[in-house]
Parts: structure tokens; C-alpha cells; sequence
């Protein structure tokens, strides 16, 4: 795939890049540039991965991947610790990449001028998939306004937008988010069960979901195998 760069006065994200064009873009890598630091005399861009296709009327930019074997052994923590990973050349690191802090603001912060309800999601095991999600199961999305991702690292039940975990789906519905200086954010089984009133099924006491992977469900998606991947996405509606 070929890296598309964009001018400095255009895309500083991938919702960005999809609103200004009247087509459908592909998936593909493209540079975007940084809006706490771009200016005319010396732009300063990064590339990124966008998916465009895989919910249509949606884009999507990619600030995170990890297998579950890095999960296990690497700590990147919650996403409001600047612990990047590849952030100057993510192509084909899907199993270790983390954007630096400063690119997943920018992105998020340009997302949230361009629509009033930015989201995030999680998927699994994207660079293997069809082009729909409706048939891989196994995400997560919400609004910022729900969870703020980049500056939570705490824990608690939280209201999620929508999860399907294991082809079971629920809707406006309340897990136990957690998140700190050594743990990825995730979605964890047992204070789901304690705390928000809900069993996952198939789920063991300290499975952890779309994170941290201390314990895992071997049937869940994201964590199938050590190279089975975890993906966290900024994006929101064209």
C-alpha cells in the first residue's frame, strides 16, 4: 500500500481526510499532520493508519495495536501515559505500535471540531479481516463523553456505546473499565460481575477484555493465540 500525504492545510486526521473528499478512500497508510505543532514554515507530519470501509459512514484512525504475547509482557499502561511504540513508522506493526501522546490529542482534538459526538473503539485482529465488521464480532465502541480513553486511569463501571464479546452484544450497557500506570485499559470480568451486575459469558473471574491480558479468555478473539492483536481506534461519523 502507498503512503497518500496530505497538505498541511487539510487531513490532521482520518475523519478529517474522509470529510474532504466525495469518495470513498481506501484503507491504506497516510500522513497526517500534527496539529499541536503544524505550521506553514515547518510541518510537521506523522503517518497513520485509516480504515474507511469497515463501517460504512464512519472513519477511522488507528493510535494503537498489540498481539496478546506483547500485552503480557510490555506494560503500556493507560493512554494517558506517553509510552509510544513505532509511532514514526507503524506499516505493518500491528502486533507493537502505540502513537506518542501528543498524536492521539491532535487527532482526537481535530475529530472533536469536526463532530459533536467523537468516538473510540477496540477491535481484533483488523490486518485479518474482511472488509465488515458485522460478521468478525469481538468490539467495543463508545463516545468520549461516555469514557475519555486518553485521560482515564482509574477504574469503575462505566456505560459503553455498544460491546459484542464472543458474539454476545448488549447496548447502553455497564462494564467495569480498568486502567493504570501498569495495566492497559480493559475491560475486566470479574468487577464487571461484582460491581456492574453482569456475567460475560464464557468468562473467567480475572479474564481481561481488549487489554492488559493478564488473564484471557482463549475464545475471545483478541487474545485467541499470542499473535492475535488488539486494536484501539479515534474516529466518528462522516
Amino acid at each position: 500500500m502507498g503512503i497518500q500525504r496530505q497538505c498541511p492545510n487539510s487531513a490532521r486526521s482520518c475523519l478529517d481526510l474522509a470529510r474532504a473528499q466525495k469518495t470513498t478512500l481506501s484503507n491504506q497508510y497516510y500522513q497526517m499532520y500534527d496539529g499541536n505543532t503544524c505550521n506553514q514554515a515547518n510541518p510537521n507530519y506523522f503517518m497513520v493508519y485509516c480504515d474507511f470501509t469497515s463501517q460504512p459512514g464512519y472513519a477511522w484512525t488507528l493510535i494503537e495495536s498489540f498481539s496478546r504475547s506483547i500485552a503480557q509482557n510490555y506494560y503500556f499502561g493507560a493512554f494517558s501515559f506517553n509510552r509510544s511504540v513505532n509511532s514514526d513508522n507503524p506499516r505493518g506493526h500491528w502486533s507493537y505500535y502505540r502513537m506518542t501522546r501528543s498524536q492521539m490529542s491532535s487527532i482526537y482534538n481535530r475529530d472533536q471540531r469536526l463532530s459533536d459526538r467523537p468516538l473510540w473503539r477496540a477491535t481484533c485482529n483488523f490486518q485479518w479481516r474482511s472488509p465488515s465488521l458485522a460478521s468478525s464480532g469481538d468490539v467495543v465502541y463508545s463516545s468520549f463523553s461516555n469514557l475519555d480513553i486518553l485521560n482515564f486511569a482509574s477504574q469503575g463501571c462505566v456505560t459503553l456505546d455498544y460491546v459484542n464479546i464472543r458474539g454476545y452484544t448488549r447496548r447502553s450497557s455497564s462494564y467495569y473499565m480498568y486502567a493504570s500506570s501498569s495495566s492497559h485499559l480493559n475491560i475486566y470480568a470479574y468487577y464487571t460481575r461484582i460491581n456492574c451486575n453482569y456475567i460475560i459469558p464464557f468468562s473467567n473471574s480475572y479474564d481481561n477484555y481488549f487489554g492488559h491480558y493478564y488473564g484471557y479468555d482463549s475464545g475471545f478473539s483478541c487474545s485467541r493465540s499470542g499473535s492475535s492483536t488488539t486494536n484501539w481506534w479515534i474516529g466518528g461519523k462522516i
